[in-house]
């Protein structure tokens, strides 16, 4: 592990010590819509202490795996060389635009390296894109005849990327970071863009190379690199999320709606078993002398309807009790049981009235 920042025990992170930046922050944010430091690669570059061939681009770090003593000495997981490579490097396209870019490389041997760049004052929650151009230079050996003019022969998959940490990590291999696809990027320059959700006010840029075989040349060279806020943070929406609260309080006034239960209010209309009474009314036919015993059945149905009072008190005025005898015999006439008994008592008068003739003929008969 070299000294810097913190990294897995696999991987050996080195940053370079920006003495001649003293006078900018660590952090500081690039002039304009741009956000990173130095994003055209251009002078100053900074030599790594204690590393030959090791000069980054100010602004920019270097990253890499340092591979095992076996892995090395089968020619794998070099540590890379780092360097700028010029406008007038052979052949001509090794740089975009301005006069350098970033390079790093590895001859007959291959590499996990790239370079990253932290970022602060960024908004939590704002969509950033990175954006970079990319090209690069793999040739399985030089002596074969088939790299002509520096371009690419029989060439290493190179696994070329780049990402966003929106947590403001430095492990290249954290989980968090957010990739770009892959691309070779043979021989001419490539665009590469991702996009992210900053969960931190710093997030890292990160570049990712991992050329596959051992082959003469395998080159990264870097260019042109942009982070931009997307889209702002969403403050206004969060607001109106707590609203469903206030949604449920309409929900709250269905229990108004409950009051259709008040409807059971039908239970009055069960007073018409109070208009049953008129069963009772008609015992009267049965029950002539009887009458004023059957008032008690009036009596005892208020206990049946303690709410229609109203509705007893005609029934309970038991008018048939004041009725005159006269007029119940004459009631009872209208009946057939009351013509027989009329028939008895003409008779009893007739047989009176020959047992008064028969002793009023007698007596006539002794005083003659």
């Amino acid at each position: 592990m070299h000294s810097g920042l913190k990294l897995p025990s696999h991987l050996v992170l080195v940053c370079a010590a920006f003495v001649v930046l003293l006078a900018l922050p660590p952090l500081a944010v690039a002039q304009g819509n741009n956000l990173l430091q130095n994003p055209s690669f251009e002078d100053p570059y900074i030599a790594i202490p204690g590393k030959e061939n090791m000069r980054i681009a100010a602004g920019w770090q270097a990253w890499w795996v340092q591979g095992s003593p076996e892995e090395v000495s089968q020619g794998y997981r070099f540590q890379p060389e780092y360097k700028a490579a010029f406008r007038h490097d052979y052949p001509g396209n090794r740089v975009r635009s301005g006069e350098l870019a970033q390079q790093f490389f590895h001859s007959f041997g291959n590499f996990q390296a790239g370079v990253f760049q932290q970022v602060g004052n960024i908004p939590v929650g704002a969509r950033l894109r990175f954006e970079m151009w990319g090209m690069t230079w793999s040739c399985d050996n030089e002596s074969k005849g088939n790299c002509g003019g520096a371009t690419s022969g029989d060439p290493s998959p190179m696994h070329f990327r780049i990402g966003i940490d929106p947590t403001g990590g430095t492990d290249a291999f954290s989980p968090n970071i957010v990739w770009s696809e892959e691309q070779n990027a043979y021989d001419d320059w490539h665009h590469f863009q991702v996009e992210a959700v900053a969960r931190h006010s710093v997030v890292t840029c990160f570049v990712y190379s991992y050329p596959d075989y051992r082959s003469q040349d395998n080159n990264v060279y870097l260019d042109d690199a942009s982070l931009i806020i997307a889209a702002p943070p969403p403050t206004n929406t969060p607001r109106p999320t707590s609203t469903p609260t206030y949604t449920g309080t309409p929900t709250a006034t269905a229990t108004p709606t409950d009051t259709p239960t008040a409807t059971n209010t039908p239970t009055p209309t069960d007073t018409p078993t109070a208009t049953y009474t008129p069963t009772f009314t008609s015992t009267p036919t049965s029950t002539a002398t009887h009458t004023p015993t059957s008032t008690p059945t009036f009596t005892s149905t208020p206990t049946f309807t303690s709410t229609p009072t109203i509705t007893l008190t005609p029934t309970s005025t038991a008018t048939p009790t004041r009725v005159p005898l006269l007029q119940s015999v004459a009631n009872e006439l209208n009946t057939t049981r009351g013509l027989a008994a009329l028939a008895v008592i003409l008779l009893v008068i007739i047989a009176i009235l020959s047992t008064l003739l028969v002793t009023s003929s007698r007596s006539a008969q002794r005083r003659m």
